[in-house]
């Protein structure tokens, strides 16, 4: 049986309304495996509160803190196994967390599973593939030329924060990329499916 999913996601006071619109209904209601949860730090379309009920946590920044704070303040409110994480204008694809979930189901050795993008805009569906490297072995050979996940297409192992593993708040950007090397050193393994599972906006 798959564990329990949260889906992370921190959305910022001017998003277009019409992107979360889409990014919450690739979550929702196109998934073959459905979310236990759903936080959402900052701002939300009042319909998916009423829509969705218990299953989205929502947690309001009086300022704005920042991704890097919000997606820390955000993993305290998870208590599933899993954290999807999504960015508020982005399309998962509907197989996304049934495939990632049971990748971690069957891989206990895998604290973080990424997948290959799609990149998008408004004016162009293919703007091509980004592809990851396939293992452990791989990302640590990447990660000094380039990030070795997709940050808004990973699912992590919530137990990996619960032993003291957090986004590093030194870092207002690119704090992907410094949790992966935090990961990674502490001797965590990582992965990527090779299949796209995301479709990531890349708008001017």
């Amino acid at each position: 049986m798959s564990k329990k999913i949260s889906v992370l996601m921190s959305v910022y006071k001017s998003e277009k309304p019409e992107y979360l619109e889409r990014s919450l209904q690739s979550i929702w209601d196109d998934q073959i495996c459905k979310p236990n949860k759903i936080i959402l730090v900052q701002e939300v379309l009042d319909r998916w509160i009423a829509k969705l009920g218990d299953i989205i946590t929502l947690i309001v920044n009086e300022v704005n803190i920042g991704l890097t704070k919000s997606l820390n303040k955000g993993i305290t409110a998870i208590d599933t196994d899993y954290i999807a994480r999504m960015d508020s204008d982005d399309v998962s694809r509907p197989d996304r967390f049934a495939v990632q979930s049971e990748f971690l189901d069957t891989h206990k050795d895998v604290a973080v599973i990424g997948a290959y993008i799609q990149e998008f805009s408004d004016i162009c569906e293919n703007l091509g593939v980004r592809k990851f490297p396939l293992d452990t072995a791989g990302a640590k050979k990447l990660i000094y030329k380039a990030n070795p996940l997709a940050h808004p297409a990973v699912m992590m192992r919530k137990s990996m924060f619960d032993d003291g593993i957090s986004y590093d708040e030194n870092y207002r950007t690119s704090q992907d990329l410094a949790l992966w090397f935090d990961i990674l050193t502490a001797g965590y393994n990582v992965a990527n499916i090779d299949k796209v599972l995301l479709n990531f906006r890349r708008n001017d």
